[in-house]
């Protein structure tokens, strides 16, 4: 779903060979898992997405389906600690993932779930 398009070799190119072209030139620009704002902003606004695509589903999957508000906080408490072994353990240890970015990614994905269960479900 990388939006931007990158030439490589003469020709453009979209989606997940462009975002990985566009990878590689961060890190040779900034270094090795520097991704500069752009490519940040963009990795971040689309976890940010998926927070909200999560939570709909959820809220929808408890309620309609489900039948219970009890539900929806175990299908969010159980995607806040997955995501939390995913970012500080698998990521880390597998892709060699800065803690930083762990940590933007898991705030994006989080932040969203627990103010809509704050502001809606209390």
């Amino acid at each position: 779903m990388y939006p931007f398009k990158s030439e490589i070799e003469g020709k453009f190119v979209r989606g997940r060979e462009s975002y990985e072209h566009a990878v590689a030139q961060a890190w040779e620009k900034y270094g090795p898992h520097h991704l500069g704002y752009k490519l940040t902003f963009y990795r971040e606004a689309f976890h940010f997405i998926g927070a909200v695509i999560f939570i709909v589903l959820t809220t929808v999957l408890s309620h309609q389906f489900l039948k219970s508000d009890v539900a929806l906080y175990v299908l969010m408490g159980g995607a806040i600690g997955a995501l939390f072994l995913q970012e500080f353990y698998f990521h880390p240890k597998y892709y060699a993932q800065p803690t930083i970015k762990g940590i933007a990614d898991w705030l994006f994905w989080v932040v969203p779930m627990i103010t809509y269960l704050l502001l809606f479900n209390v």
